[in-house]
C-alpha cells in the first residue's frame, strides 16, 4: 500500500480540514487567469479602435506587469503584518476597483485612463498571487504541498481559456449590438468581472479562514525569519530563478500579446478557415465565435 496516498490532502495539524478555504483560494486562481486571458484581447481591440500601432498597444501588457513589479513586494510586507485574509481582501478590492474604472475610461474614450485602470487591476492581482500561491502549500500536510498547488494552478489555466472566449464574445461580438469600434464594448465584460469580484470580497469577509503562520524549518534554515530582503541575493539559485522567471514571462507575454496580429497577417484565409471549422462545433461555435454578415470576427 502507498502510504503517501493515504495521507489526507487537506488535513492540517490537530485534524483541521482546509478543503473549504482551499476551494475559495482556487477560485482566485481562476479569476486572475481569466483577467489575464481577457487582457490579451485588448491589444487587437485598441489597435482597431484607436488606430494605435502594434508597439503602442504593447503598453496594455506593460501597464499590467508594471503593476506586479510595483505591488508584489509591498503586498508581501502587508500580508506578513496583517495575514493572508486581509491581503486577499486588499487584492480583491483593487481588482474590483480596476475593473469598475473601465466604465469612466470608456466614457473618456482615451488610451491613458484604460492603462491606469489596468495598472490598479494588476496591483490587485499581485496581492492575490502573493497570497494564494503560498497559501495553498500550507493548507494541509507538507507532503501534499506540490499536489495542492498543481490542483489550484489547473484552474488558473481554465481561466486563461475562458478569458479570450468571453472577451471575443462580449467585446468583438458587440458589433451585433452596434457597439463595435467603440469603447462601450469594453464595459460589459469588466463590469461583470467587477461585480463577481465584489461578491467574492463579501464571501471572504464573512468566511473564517485559518490563521496560518509560516515558519522556517530550524534544521534546514539558511535565512533568518527577520533577515532583510537583500539576504536573498546571496543565494545564486534564487537569483537565477528570478532571471528565469523574467525571461519566461517576457516570452509568454510577447507571444500572447501579438499572436492574433501574427496569425491574421501571416496566414491567408485564416478567418474563413476558422469560421468553417467552428460551424461544425454546434452551440459552442455559435456562442463563442460571434459573426457579422457571415464573417468571423477575430
Amino acid at each position: 500500500m502507498n502510504h503517501r496516498s493515504s495521507v489526507p490532502l487537506f488535513k492540517g495539524e490537530g485534524g483541521k480540514n482546509y478543503l473549504r478555504p482551499f476551494i475559495l483560494i482556487t477560485v482566485l486562481f481562476l479569476l486572475w487567469g481569466f483577467a489575464h486571458g481577457l487582457l490579451d484581447v485588448l491589444d487587437k481591440h485598441f489597435q482597431d479602435t484607436l488606430h494605435v500601432s502594434k508597439a503602442e498597444s504593447g503598453f496594455v501588457q506593460f501597464s499590467l506587469y508594471i503593476g506586479y513589479l510595483v505591488m508584489a513586494y509591498p503586498a508581501g510586507i502587508f500580508m506578513k503584518r496583517h495575514g493572508y485574509k486581509k491581503g486577499i481582501i486588499l487584492g480583491l478590492s483593487l481588482f474590483a476597483l480596476g475593473a469598475f474604472l473601465f466604465y469612466p475610461a470608456a466614457k473618456l474614450a482615451a488610451f491613458i485612463p484604460f492603462l491606469l485602470a489596468l495598472f490598479i487591476l494588476a496591483c490587485g492581482l499581485a496581492c492575490l498571487e502573493t497570497a494564494a500561491n503560498p497559501f495553498t502549500t500550507v493548507m494541509g500536510p507538507v507532503s501534499g504541498a506540490a499536489r495542492r498547488i498543481n490542483i489550484a494552478q489547473s484552474f488558473n489555466g481554465l481561466g486563461w481559456i475562458l478569458g479570450p472566449l468571453m472577451g471575443g464574445l462580449l467585446i468583438f461580438g458587440a458589433e451585433q449590438k452596434g457597439n463595435a469600434g467603440t469603447f462601450d464594448s469594453l464595459i460589459p465584460p469588466y463590469m461583470m468581472v467587477g461585480c463577481i469580484v465584489t461578491v467574492l470580497i463579501l464571501v471572504f469577509v464573512f468566511t473564517k479562514l485559518p490563521v496560518i503562520q509560516e515558519k522556517n524549518d530550524p534544521e534546514s534554515r539558511q535565512i533568518a525569519d527577520n533577515a532583510p530582503a537583500s539576504a536573498l541575493l546571496k543565494h545564486p539559485m534564487f537569483v537565477l530563478a528570478v532571471i528565469a522567471q523574467i525571461l519566461y514571462v517576457a516570452a509568454q507575454t510577447g507571444v500572447n500579446s501579438f499572436f492574433i496580429n501574427y496569425t491574421t497577417d501571416a496566414i491567408t484565409g485564416l478567418k474563413q478557415s476558422v469560421a468553417a471549422m467552428m460551424e461544425h462545433l454546434g452551440v459552442f461555435g455559435k456562442v463563442f465565435m460571434p459573426k457579422m454578415q457571415n464573417k468571423l470576427l477575430l
